[in-house]
């Protein structure tokens, strides 16, 4: 089947998602997910990423690692509610890291060579697809990730949970009324309502305690994020919003935000 896309429908899938048609030009790592299972391939692109992150450890690499690679997993849930024929499966997708001037660390982008013209899925059927997505793709990569490294793995589906809401309330602003709602809905399916078994869990990984704390930006609600993505090991220091953060700390940091933004 051919594929059938608009220049707009192109860009958003790169600007959202950075997923693109063919391979870009110029990139220094190239695999597919699949690899990943296979601990030799593995290692070498713990050694590429781990170094353009500065980790000193392997858990601060599947963090960060699970927060990117959640923005084509927000692409599968994007393409699925606008009708998309793609092969979702673990070999359907080619992972790059590219270098861009000015950013120490390597970036993601995507390339989804299987992608096509828009079909009227069911919701039944898109859901489907979804559940198997996770249940095929994602389950067996944060199980091996967490696994590598000896974090845990709700500590990988925390980055998840935070990180594919940003990539599809950006996805959302151009979209109908009517694909916003099934993005919502499926989302809250893969949250709520799907057993925890299609996670490879006892019970379901995306239940998270975020408290509410002082917003220095906005008078808008602001939470802890779910898992710390472990930045400080590099850093020595705690972002804002993390749940490791204590209360104290946390109060030293909001009056220094709140005095650089005066």
């Amino acid at each position: 089947m051919s594929v059938i896309y608009d220049q707009r429908a192109d860009q958003k899938m790169y600007d959202v998602f950075s997923v693109r048609h063919e391979a870009p030009s110029d990139h220094v790592y190239s695999g597919t997910p699949h690899q990943w299972l296979h601990e030799d391939e593995r290692h070498s692109f713990f050694d590429l990423y781990g170094n353009s992150i500065s980790a000193p450890e392997d858990d601060m690499i599947v963090t960060f690692w699970a927060n990117r690679y959640s923005r084509y997993i927000a692409f599968v849930h994007w393409a699925l509610a606008k009708g998309y024929q793609f092969d979702p499966s673990i070999n359907g997708v080619q992972v790059f890291l590219v270098e861009k001037p000015g950013i120490g660390e390597l970036i993601f982008e995507f390339s989804v060579p299987s992608l096509s013209r828009e079909i009227s899925y069911t919701r039944k059927d898109r859901q489907n697809v979804l559940r198997q997505f996770y249940e095929l793709h994602v389950t067996p990569l944060f199980h091996t990730f967490s696994a590598h490294s000896g974090i845990r793995s709700k500590e990988v589906w925390g980055q998840l949970y935070h990180a594919l809401p940003y990539f599809i309330g950006l996805a959302k602003v151009t979209e109908t009324a009517n694909i916003r709602s099934i993005m919502e809905e499926d989302w809250e399916l893969i949250t709520s309502s799907t057993e925890a078994e299609v996670f490879g869990e006892k019970r379901t990984p995306f239940s998270f305690r975020c408290l509410e704390i002082p917003n220095p930006a906005e008078d808008k609600p602001l939470y802890t994020k779910p898992t710390c993505c472990l930045a400080y090991k590099s850093s020595d220091k705690y972002c804002y919003r993390c749940p490791r953060m204590k209360p104290e700390v946390r109060n030293e940091y909001y009056t220094k935000l709140k005095q650089n933004k005066s």
